[in-house]
């Protein structure tokens, strides 16, 4: 592979995956098969604003170089809709619909909603070339129930039921369904999962998954994704989860806490990957919020996914004296889209022999490309008395946002100010807020901070992906090229920064 060092379309960023044109929600369909990580969306290419969403459909071999393709899947009249779903490979044919000249890994099956107005059915299609063209069965919908808001199905093997389960939302029951299936065509009800947790306006996008410990990949523990919107506890959409056992028929949540899957206001949809390597859970969300979406700036395309990231499940500490076995979220490793590190560009960092000509200030870094893309890691160090650490990542035209952490005896608070006086920005919506904030408890003497950014979307890691913070910005004239910390009080160390660029076949 090699990096493109000066590429930047129109700030289109460098390693989050953007849809070619239109309008990208909800991520579906992921499928691993065959050395190819394949990525389906919701996608009206017809506009810039939610409507009429087709399956888009895009692939890649190390999740950071991504490939369009033409749309998979396609409303079959105007008055009818592809919503979300999910994929899976069909290796042993229970289907029946493959014949012998289709290669066991290239027999993948999807499985979608199909909307009309007052009326949503699950339906299925099938590929015998690996996803790429897709052929609705004759006899759909394969599961109706009548109902208008019913939809979203994440299908898994079950290996000791010896079942295909689907997970399907619900959205105004407040339930997530689970029916079974011998073939991916007959479905019969197991049971309804009702949990604690928010409700808001409706579930949607239920994904249920095996999740390995952190510290022990044989050991698993099953959690249920689910997706709220509105009714985030930050406004507009999120996704929350349920750590608990599923024995074929029913999952049973180990107890009530309401768990968030990522703490900012820019995570939604989160699903995962059907028949990932290695037994590893692998996943992504949509890098909006319902509550702007559809009026954030654009041209030629709107939204981003996220990075993927690697889930595992480990005990978190909420306070000196209670823990809870929680979701940790990693990015994958973006190692091959690093350029080189410039020295000469770094200006000066705490523990250097050069004197910082402000106290305040202990590292500032200009970077070298016009990408936008950069990675950064802190490690901020517990006080008693209250301390601040700012980030400031500025453009060119000295527009910026800011990541706040203000640290004392308790925990971690961290903020992020991108209101349109810092920013600069023409465009603004009352529901894009100015300042988002995440609190860390105070359970360690020094908090890891690992930060995304790639030019409109933050992505912030903390206490190795014990908590996620996923936010999107937007800078007036240009992408953020200047990378400023400063402290008071605490000591802070700055280390592994990295610009970041996209990647394209040698």
């Amino acid at each position: 592979m090699t990096v493109i060092a000066n590429r930047n379309e129109g700030q289109r960023p460098a390693l989050h995956f953007t849809p070619k044109i239109g309008f990208m929600n909800d991520p579906n369909g992921l499928v691993y098969s065959k050395g190819v990580w394949h990525l389906y969306y919701q996608l009206n290419d017809r506009n810039l604003v939610a409507g009429h969403p087709e399956w888009g459909h895009a692939t890649s071999t190390d999740l950071l170089t991504w490939k369009w393709h033409e749309k998979a899947i396609k409303a079959p009249s105007d008055h009818e809709s592809i919503f979300s779903g999910c994929c899976v490979v069909d290796c042993n044919n229970t289907s029946g619909e493959f014949d012998e000249s289709t290669g066991s890994d290239d027999r993948i099956v999807a499985i979608y909603t199909l909307h009309t107005q007052g009326h949503q059915t699950q339906d299925i299609a099938f590929s015998s070339d690996g996803g790429y063209i897709f052929n609705p069965y004759k006899h759909n919908p394969v599961l109706d129930i009548g109902w208008a808001d019913f939809r979203d199905p994440k299908v898994l093997w079950h290996a000791l039921s010896n079942q295909w389960v689907m997970v399907v939302a619900k959205c105004h029951q407040f339930k997530v369904g689970f029916y079974g299936s011998p073939d991916l065509v007959h479905w019969h009800h197991l049971s309804d999962f009702e949990g604690a947790g928010v409700r808001g306006y409706q579930y949607e996008m239920p994904n249920l998954v095996e999740v390995p410990f952190d510290d022990d990949s044989q050991r698993k523990k099953w959690v249920l994704f689910l997706s709220i919107g509105p009714g985030a506890p930050l406004g507009g959409s999120f996704t929350q989860y349920y750590v608990g056992e599923f024995d074929g028929t029913t999952f049973t949540s180990d107890d009530n806490y309401l768990r968030t899957a990522d703490l900012g206001k820019d995570w939604y949809a989160a699903q995962t990957w059907f028949n990932s390597p290695d037994g590893k859970a692998y996943g992504i969300g949509w890098a909006s919020n319902w509550q702007y979406c559809n009026r954030v700036p654009a041209e030629r395309y709107r939204s981003a996914m996220s990075l993927p990231r690697k889930f595992t499940v480990r005990e978190v500490p909420l306070n000196a004296n209670t823990k809870s076995l929680s979701l940790i979220s990693r990015p994958i490793d973006l190692s091959i889209a690093r350029l080189p590190s410039n020295d000469a560009a770094m200006v000066y960092t705490n523990g250097s022999a050069e004197i910082s000509p402000s106290i305040d200030v202990i590292y500032r870094r200009h970077m070298q490309g016009s990408t936008g893309a950069f990675e950064f890691k802190l490690n901020i160090k517990s006080v008693t008395s209250p301390a601040r650490v700012t980030v400031d990542i500025a453009n060119p035209s000295g527009r910026s946002v800011q990541l706040n952490f203000m640290v004392d005896d308790q925990g971690m608070f961290i903020s992020m100010d991108r209101g349109r006086i810092r920013t600069g920005s023409s465009w603004d919506h009352p529901l894009f807020d100015d300042k988002v904030c995440m609190w860390v408890p105070s359970t360690q003497s020094v908090y890891d901070v690992h930060v995304v950014i790639d030019v409109y979307v933050c992505e912030l890691f903390a206490i190795d992906g014990a908590y996620a913070f996923t936010n999107t910005f937007f800078l007036q004239d240009g992408v953020a090229s200047t990378l400023t910390v400063s402290q008071e009080v605490t000591a802070t160390e700055v280390f592994d920064v990295y610009e970041l660029c996209p990647l394209a076949s040698a």
